[in-house]
């Protein structure tokens, strides 16, 4: 049961993941300041990243036998290392705002 329970939470944050990269596309294309395009693109791709790892770790712990998971220790490496990547970007983003505000 605590495989499934794991599992089920990583799908949850791809999803997360996945609305939030809708959200920062739609900051790309309405912004018409371009160096915020560019930083939302780097988000989008960032956010892409953390749903396929989400999702391929979801399938590992969902579809092998009990005792047979790896320990994830790669793909938990990389989702840090992303979402680091998107909260940044958004921190910059939200500068390059405030500094376009007249």
């Amino acid at each position: 049961m605590a495989a499934e329970r794991t599992s089920l939470a990583w799908r949850r944050t791809a999803i997360g993941a996945m609305a939030n990269l809708v959200l920062f596309m739609k900051v790309a294309f309405k912004s018409g300041f371009w160096p915020v395009t560019v930083l939302a693109f780097v988000a989008i791709a960032a956010l892409a990243v953390v749903t396929v790892v989400c999702v391929g770790r979801s399938r590992v712990l969902h579809s092998h036998r009990k005792g047979n998971w790896s320990n994830g220790r790669r793909a938990i490496t990389v989702m840090s290392g992303a979402i680091g990547c998107v909260v940044v970007t958004a921190f910059v983003i939200s500068i390059a705002y405030a500094a376009s505000l007249p």
